[in-house]
């Protein structure tokens, strides 16, 4: 917990970083998460979850790294909940989940 609020502490401290960027050392592995924007990313990965929102708001997206792996995660808007959808760089599904859930549990 000591290493979370230090990295947030610094990352807030700092006012030349314009995105926000989280990292995390826990049992499972690595984890880290920068926000960014959707055209930044492979096109296939962007054409997937534009594909999977099925025209929802995207309201943000971030590339993870978790395990040496370069994931995708954009988070849409689907009536009151918000979804998660995660690719990789080639646009393969990885998976959905809601963040209501996601959030529920941190």
């Amino acid at each position: 917990m000591r290493v979370k609020s230090i990295l947030l502490v610094a990352a807030l401290g700092s006012s030349s970083v314009p995105i926000a960027t989280f990292a995390f050392a826990g049992e499972k592995g690595e984890h880290s998460e920068k926000v960014v924007k959707l055209e930044s990313i492979p096109a296939a990965a962007r054409q997937t979850i534009l594909k999977e929102a099925n025209g929802a708001p995207i309201l943000k997206v971030a590339v993870e790294q978790t395990k040496g792996k370069t994931l995708y995660e954009a988070r849409v808007k689907d009536g009151k909940d918000e979804i998660g959808i995660v690719v990789d760089a080639q646009g393969t599904l990885i998976g959905k989940h809601s963040e209501k859930d996601e959030d529920e549990h941190h």
